[in-house]
């Protein structure tokens, strides 16, 4: 009797828990349809876009989780996309310990350091999973064989930060928008 529970004990930790669930799928199938389900489910329903029937959104975030696990080459850029996404998190978490222990009262500034080291990290990440899943070639050559896309681009984000500029500088009351976040921190 004690052999096998040593035996059992021994078979049940928690690495061998990890790899059962490996090979059953959990981390390459059913996380990323959780994740991906959740995601579409919390988007469709922030921007209203199909109207405020929840059941819709449901639909439509469940036909895109399954679109996108039942290709298995998406699963594996997932699996690296969602494990580079994770490491991402731990540096920005690192950095906003770091800046919150330096921070005085004012956090206008430091708000704005936090965004650009986030966009930073986005694309860090982006970067480096394309890399691991082998796809850095493709996406060069898809970008480089289409140089309209990259004009549009290129027009469509200087379009964008125009009109944003115009909106922060417009004024709202007797302050413009800009000065009313400003004050609002």
């Amino acid at each position: 009797m004690v052999s096998f529970l040593t035996q059992f004990t021994q078979i049940l930790d928690f690495r061998s828990l990890l790899e059962i669930w490996r090979f059953a799928g959990v981390f390459d199938i059913i996380l990323p349809f959780l994740l991906i389900f959740a995601l579409v489910f919390a988007i469709l329903e922030k921007s209203k876009v199909l109207g405020s029937n929840r059941g819709i959104y449901a639909v439509v975030a469940l036909a895109i989780a399954f679109f996108s696990i039942s290709n298995p080459f998406l699963t594996g850029f997932f699996a690296i996309l969602f494990a580079n996404a994770a490491l991402g998190f731990a540096v920005l978490l690192v950095v906003i310990l770091f800046i919150g222990m330096f921070m005085k009262e004012e956090k206008g500034g430091m708000m704005w350091v936090g965004s650009l080291f986030a966009i930073l990290v986005f694309f860090w990440v982006l970067n480096r999973s394309l890399i691991e899943s082998g796809l850095q070639h493709e996406a060069y050559a898809f970008f480089s064989n289409n140089p309209t896309l990259w004009a549009s681009i290129v027009y469509g984000g200087v379009l964008l930060v125009i009109i944003v500029l115009i909106v922060l500088m417009m004024p709202k009351g007797d302050e413009t928008a800009l000065e009313a976040l400003i004050k609002k921190r």
